[in-house]
């Protein structure tokens, strides 16, 4: 089965009536479409309430937002950092963290993964 798995987003996020209000038009675009034929599913939905943070578009667009990153300790541990994006560097690749005044700098490439935090 061929699966097509559109997710869209917005600013304040989108709910699940959304998503079918959405389907509708698509789907019936894509029907239309030859060379998508063998599409058998059509997905629509968000990156939730969780969103993986990997592009730069995606850190700037998630300051002021809580986040969760996941870095090693000392010895290889996963370990969480929670705070709001307060600052991210592109040049630098960085993020800053703000836990109610402790600002954490973390090297983004160091980070296990980033993700938002609703």
């Amino acid at each position: 089965m061929w699966y097509l798995r559109i997710l869209f987003d917005k600013e304040g996020g989108v709910d699940s009536d959304e998503c079918e209000e959405i389907s509708r038009p698509l789907n019936e675009l894509i029907d239309k479409q030859d060379f998508i034929g063998n599409i058998d599913i059509l997905e629509i939905g968000s990156p939730g309430l969780s969103k993986k943070l990997r592009k730069p578009e995606h850190f700037r667009s998630c300051t002021g937002e809580k986040v969760r990153a996941t870095v090693r300790d000392d010895k290889g541990k996963e370990v969480s950092v929670f705070g709001i994006l307060s600052e991210y560097d592109e040049e630098k690749n960085e993020i800053v963290l703000d836990n109610e005044g402790e600002k954490t700098t973390l090297s983004i490439p160091e980070c296990v993964k980033i993700n938002s935090d609703l």
